[in-house]
């Protein structure tokens, strides 16, 4: 019996040593973030509290509701644009637009928008599902996943779907974490047997382990040197083409028309492994618009890109839709 207590005991020290150890580690972690929070975010934005607490994105549990906002709302979607143009009208052909921040117009106000813009241009509704923080995986979501059934419901028919890339979408995809400091879980997923699977978050010492602030900055590590190494170009590509190759199936087949599918790659920033995805993707006829070959500009000047947040601008976005209208036929 006392051989049996001094085992128990030696192993609960150990613990209590290990999890003081990981408890200033979480704490120096979460300080050094918390430091440099505002590098990249205007200063009306909030740092999060010190938390254990980890939460399920509001969108994974209701996706009709989270499309509901006109201004910037942090963790709400846009409301559709231009819906004006269907009044009346018994065939209406509404487009489709994904992506992350960028396409959701983050820091500007509805009518600054790319997909205001667009709508009003083209005179046909624009359905912003843009997710802030988002990649190609949020567009699978949306269209395969089964927690995001009501993608369908919310949006009709349609034949043009666009989405908006950035140098970050393929890191995103690696990560649990959206940022080191944020309590909200993002939406990881593995491909097994020709599909995407999330993981289980109902998985909670799993869930928790992840949300470790000492956790969250080595796996933003990996996947930073992940995405760096050219060796993984293949697979980071890959990959990427088939969360699109499986979203437009699904849309196709939903809808049961071929969709026009046009991806905008936004090189304000050098975007890793992207040439080759751009052939990929145009060997399977993806169209795709890189925007410095339209927009002759610094795209990271003060005009296009907003200094305190590094977003773009509505000059950006006005350009940036008279370039698509321009230059894709959507008859």
């Amino acid at each position: 019996m006392k051989k049996l207590f001094k085992i128990s005991l030696v192993f609960f020290i150990n613990i209590l040593i290990l999890s003081l150890v990981l408890f200033i580690s979480d704490l120096l972690v979460y300080k050094h973030y918390k430091n440099i929070f505002y590098d990249i975010r205007p200063k009306t934005s909030q740092i999060p509290n010190f938390t254990y607490k980890h939460y399920i994105p509001s969108y994974i549990y209701d996706l009709s509701g989270f499309f509901k906002e006109k201004d910037d709302i942090y963790y709400w979607g846009r409301k559709p644009d231009g819906l004006k143009y269907c009044k009346g009208k018994k065939d209406c052909r509404p487009i489709v637009l994904f992506g992350g921040s960028y396409a959701y117009g983050q820091y500007l106000k509805y009518n600054q928008t790319f997909s205001y813009k667009l709508a009003n241009k083209l005179k046909r509704p624009v359905y912003n599902r843009g997710i802030i923080g988002g990649s190609w995986h949020l567009m699978y979501f949306q269209t395969n996943d089964e927690k995001g059934r009501d993608f369908y419901k919310d949006v009709p028919p349609s034949d043009t779907v666009i989405y908006i890339m950035i140098n970050d979408h393929y890191r995103r995809t690696l990560l649990n974490y959206f940022d080191v400091t944020d309590s909200f879980v993002y939406p990881h997923y593995t491909f097994k047997k020709d599909k995407f699977v999330m993981d289980n978050y109902n998985n909670l010492p799993v869930t928790f382990f992840n949300s470790l602030y000492t956790v969250k900055h080595f796996n933003h590590i990996y996947a930073d040197n992940y995405v760096k190494n050219f060796k993984n170009n293949k697979k980071l590509t890959d990959t990427a083409l088939k969360y699109f190759l499986l979203s437009r199936e699904a849309m196709e087949k939903r809808w049961g028309k071929k969709v026009k599918f046009i991806v905008i790659v936004y090189d304000d920033w050098h975007l890793n492994h992207t040439d080759v995805f751009i052939d990929k993707l145009k060997e399977n006829n993806f169209i795709v618009l890189k925007v410095s070959d339209y927009i002759k500009a610094d795209l990271n000047s003060p005009e296009y890109k907003m200094q305190d947040n590094l977003h773009p601008t509505e000059r950006a976005y006005e350009e940036l839709a008279d370039a698509v209208v321009k230059n894709i036929d959507f008859n």
